[in-house]
């Protein structure tokens, strides 16, 4: 995985965050928590320190040994 920037904090690990590549290159996370109740930040500020909604996810996996 490459290094997102800016750090997505917490999102990066979160059950809800969705990494998002645009076309011209930008990335963006949204939070899924948006959809069950929209009061909640669609496009969190980053880094995400805290989160009341937090729920750890798996990390993705790294290049294995070669």
């Amino acid at each position: 995985m490459t290094p997102v920037s800016p750090d997505p904090g917490l999102c990066a690990r979160c059950v809800s965050g969705r990494r998002i590549d645009s076309a011209r290159g930008s990335t963006f996370w949204r939070c899924a928590e948006h959809d069950r109740d929209p009061s909640w930040p669609k496009y969190p500020r980053l880094p995400v320190l805290r989160c009341a909604r937090f729920v750890a996810g798996e990390v993705p996996a790294g290049p294995g040994p070669e």
